[in-house]
């Protein structure tokens, strides 16, 4: 008797999903562009208003150099 209340349950809970998975996976996909538009923002603010000049050009020759050596 409770495994077949615990089969129906699921069912229940399957079918439920099943209707309202475009809710679902639109919530998912709103969420992941909404953390990439705020993580940029951050890295923006970080980037043009906590590093100094000299640190940007330092970070900027140090991606040019690792693309150097990774072609080799």
């Amino acid at each position: 008797m409770k495994r077949a209340l615990v089969i129906i349950v699921l069912v229940i809970a399957a079918v439920g999903l099943l209707m309202n998975l475009d809710v679902v996976l639109n919530m998912i996909f709103s969420s992941l562009i909404f953390l990439l538009v705020l993580g940029l923002i951050i890295y923006g603010i970080y980037y043009f208003f906590i590093l100094t000049e000299d640190q940007r050009k330092y970070r900027k020759a140090l991606r040019k150099a690792k693309r150097k050596h990774r072609k080799k």
